[in-house]
């Protein structure tokens, strides 16, 4: 009996040392706005990935139901200047009905830093307008919205808003705006190159 309980302490003691090295191994960073677990399995990558460098793609559509059915479709492309103000250019196209109208500008957005995955943002766009008839004009809008990240350099987005133009027309009603964010790193392809080479 006494061996048996012998044995036990031995065998509960070696798993007190297992599991103390083991946790004493986990050590938790956050890097780039991700928090890593390394020799643990805690790992929140679905944080955002938002930093001074890192650069963001966006596609997004929007949609406005008023009395004639407004559509556009936009490519943006932009770099974060600090972890909340996101610099850069887009281009789209907008459709009333069976028109086209073509536009390119500069945005300015900022993100509010919440800790989750959520992110609220403002953004803020100029843009030079061809439209399908009629003379070129300048366009300013203005749109609060929301980032869900799916992953750390994936998200989703849902905004609200609308601008003016320069000959004084409006739009600020019924419409909603749906994009996919995509993060990254900047690429030294350089360095990249002359690391397959070596």
């Amino acid at each position: 009996m006494k061996t048996k309980l012998q044995n036990h302490a031995a065998v509960l003691s070696f798993l007190s040392i297992a599991l103390i090295g083991s946790a004493s191994a986990a050590t938790t960073s956050l890097k780039d706005g991700v928090m890593h677990t390394t020799g643990g399995e805690t790992r929140l990558d679905n944080l955002p990935m938002l930093a001074t460098g890192v650069h963001e793609l966006g596609m997004s559509g929007k949609l406005n139901w008023d009395e004639d059915t407004i559509y556009s479709f936009d490519v943006s492309y932009g770099r974060f200047v600090t972890p909340n103000w996101l610099l850069g250019g887009e281009a789209g196209i907008t459709g009333v009905d069976s028109d086209n109208d073509y536009r390119a500008g500069l945005f300015a957005e900022y993100n509010f830093l919440t800790n989750t995955q959520w992110v609220p943002f403002i953004r803020g766009t100029a843009s030079y307008v061809h439209p399908h008839s009629g003379d070129d004009a300048g366009l300013f809008d203005l749109d609060a919205g929301v980032k869900y990240f799916i992953r750390s350099n994936l998200a989703i987005s849902a905004s609200v808003g609308g601008g003016w133009t320069s000959d004084g027309d409006s739009s600020f009603e019924k419409q909603i705006n749906i994009g996919l964010k995509f993060y990254f790193w900047s690429i030294d392809l350089g360095s990249a190159i002359a690391y397959r080479v070596a």
